[in-house]
């Protein structure tokens, strides 16, 4: 997000108490449409830097006009991309090792926890409260609920805010009572996937493949299914890298098989230096990724990871 400029013009007013929550929403609005652009980012290194001041502003914002939803939506996606993206990046070593003293892993947690409790908010604001959603039940008839009191304009707070509590449950596979609400990750994902299977350019597919290698046999999770899953995210979507990344993360690793891991490092591999010729150089970009630039910062992640994957190797096998 590279909405410094005006956010900078908004704390001052916020600061002189003279917004008022009219010019709150518009600029709301404004930094909603324009909050994608964060995906084009090539370089993760800098994405990593520059988003939490973008962040606590947003939050500046919403503690200004806390009944704002396309403010909650934002944060609940900024919080959970800024986890999946940089701390669970940062965590990757931790995670595939289970080293429980990570702190990357405790600030990946922290973030996903903090979309978690904007997401909250953004469920009272529709009529739904904590306990009501937290309820054993709530996933068999979130559907209809949701259906009720949701539109369009949610899916995409309601989409983060599954991919939020699956992963905080994914990291605290220990926490029993965490484990509990898997159910209501996939009941959400399934439903907003079912409203727009192409929202936040079409990461269901992804996401809810990750789900479904995360999840314990005895919960109903199926890694034959999985690796379906994956590859067939690679199939549809060739430039997205973290697809690929995501098979080997979740699904090669847990399942040791170390010949096909070999085999899809070295895709990666390929596929990484293609694209990163291009972001280093435009000249050189190919059709295949600069066409789709939208994948630029799923892509600079594989590479982070793809690096911390190759270093641990001979610790996973």
């Amino acid at each position: 997000m590279r909405f410094l400029p005006l956010f900078l013009v908004m704390t001052t007013f916020v600061g002189c108490s003279l917004v008022n929550k009219t010019a709150l929403r518009t600029t709301a609005n404004v930094i909603k449409e324009g909050s994608d652009e964060s995906f084009t980012e090539g370089n993760w290194t800098f994405f990593k830097d520059a988003m939490p001041g973008n962040i606590k502003l947003l939050e500046g914002l919403w503690f200004a006009d806390q009944s704002n939803e396309n403010l909650l939506g934002l944060l609940i996606k900024a919080h959970a991309a800024y986890a999946f993206v940089v701390h669970e990046t940062q965590a990757l070593e931790a995670i595939i090792t289970d080293d429980y003293n990570s702190t990357a892993k405790e600030q990946a947690i922290l973030h996903y926890e903090k979309a978690i409790f904007y997401a909250v908010k953004l469920l009272e604001e529709n009529g739904i409260s904590q306990e009501e959603f937290f309820s054993k039940e709530f996933s068999l008839k979130l559907p209809k609920v949701f259906e009720e009191k949701f539109d369009d304009s949610h899916l995409s707070g309601l989409f983060y805010f599954a991919q939020a509590l699956g992963s905080s449950i994914n990291l605290q596979r220990n926490n029993v009572v965490k484990m509990s609400y898997l159910s209501h990750v996939k009941s959400m994902l399934s439903w907003v996937c079912m409203r727009d299977r192409d929202i936040e350019n079409g990461s269901c597919g992804l996401f809810q493949s990750v789900i479904e290698a995360s999840t314990p046999t005895m919960l109903g999770g199926s890694q034959e299914k999985a690796k379906k899953q994956f590859l067939d995210v690679i199939a549809k979507q060739p430039y997205n890298l973290m697809a690929r990344l995501s098979l080997i993360q979740y699904h090669l690793i847990p399942m040791l098989e170390e010949d096909e891991f070999d085999k899809e490092m070295a895709l990666l591999k390929r596929d990484i230096n293609s694209w990163y010729k291009g972001i280093k150089d435009s000249s050189q970009a190919e059709k295949k990724y600069s066409s789709h630039r939208e994948f630029n910062l799923f892509n600079a992640m594989a590479k982070e990871r793809f690096q911390v994957i190759k270093k641990i190797k001979k610790e996973i096998f």
